[in-house]
């Protein structure tokens, strides 16, 4: 009986560990350098939060934790079950993808980073939440389509009244990561377009009374509005990321 006992508790042991392993397994960056950074302000000059992929390069600005954490992932902020302090701590990343490498492996390469620089181990599960899914209304699509090949672009300028208005040539899905992670709006999406089409958003200047996060709401569900969207709230399937384990500061670069 002994024997039997100590051989599960080994046994137990090397499967957590492989299950340890397996989370960190796949492509991995070839060179990353992490520096935590002050929580923005408004008025500090950090500006938003940045994700962006250019060529071999991976450079991510003003990036909370947990939004780190549903880059990984692909899922929303809600959707990750991690300690407090992952909405408190921001970082700037630099990274470089190995050769061969495609941009739409940099999330498996996060969760490979996460796993070796902030130990991050982790279990999913499915739970129920209150979203606002996103359909399109009963006059259909406002925006006209553009050719599938239309090159997509950002352009923003400042308005007389101090709104910034961002005009962007791309796909609805492009805004979900910047809406749900910095817009708190936590979409789902049941639109069913895939096209490129022209959005517009005009975005307040922020005002003592409204946090930078009200402003972009704002902005979205107004660039939704426009384009002839809706938003219904109703309660969802989704799944979760449940972190067990998580290092408020990752090992040195």
């Amino acid at each position: 009986m002994l024997r039997l006992v100590v051989c599960s508790v080994v046994c137990l042991g090397v499967s957590f560990g492989q299950a340890a392993v397996a989370q960190s397994e796949g492509p991995r960056f070839e060179v990353v350098s992490i520096k935590p950074v002050p929580q923005p302000t408004p008025g500090s000059g950090t500006g938003l939060p940045r994700f962006t992929v250019n060529a071999a390069r991976v450079q991510i600005d003003n990036f909370r934790l947990v939004d780190l954490l549903t880059r990984a992932f692909r899922v929303k902020s809600l959707q990750v079950d991690a300690p407090d302090f992952a909405r408190g701590e921001f970082f700037d990343i630099q990274a470089t993808l190995p050769a061969g490498a495609m941009p739409e492996q940099v999330p498996e390469m996060l969760q490979a980073m996460l796993a070796e620089r902030f130990k991050l181990a982790y279990h999913r599960e499915t739970r129920q939440y209150q979203m606002n899914v996103l359909t399109v209304g009963k006059s259909g699509m406002k925006l006209p389509r553009l050719p599938d090949d239309t090159q997509m672009t950002s352009t923003s300028k400042r308005l007389p009244d101090g709104t910034t208005r961002t005009t962007r040539i791309g796909k609805l899905s492009f805004f979900f990561p910047v809406m749900n992670s910095f817009g708190g709006l936590q979409l789902i999406d049941e639109t069913g377009l895939d096209g490129i089409y022209t959005w517009v958003q005009d975005q307040p200047p922020i005002t003592p009374d409204m946090s930078q996060r009200d402003g972009l709401q704002w902005s979205f569900k107004a660039m939704i509005e426009a384009a002839g969207l809706k938003l219904e709230t109703r309660k969802v399937p989704l799944e979760t990321i449940v972190v067990d384990h998580l290092e408020k500061t990752p090992t040195e670069n």
